[in-house]
């Protein structure tokens, strides 16, 4: 399994007092994988800085996703 999903499930996993269930929780998997891919545009966006159009376009990727998903601006 690729290792970035494997430390995303470890986030996802639930604790009672304190301690790690093991159970993973599937909304908190599913908001964190979103995120990580909002971020992965967005870092497109600052090294592309200097160009508008490309500025443009995952400033409007960004915001297509986050209406997609229902996340929050």
């Amino acid at each position: 399994m690729n290792e970035r999903i494997q430390e995303l499930i470890e986030q996802s996993k639930c604790l009672s007092d304190g301690y790690n269930t093991g159970a993973v929780d599937l909304q908190k998997f599913a908001e964190l994988i979103v995120q990580s891919c909002i971020s992965q545009i967005a870092m497109i966006g600052v090294s592309n800085c200097d160009d508008p159009d490309v500025v443009w376009t995952v400033d409007k990727a960004i915001q297509n996703i986050k209406q997609h998903f229902g996340v929050e601006p």
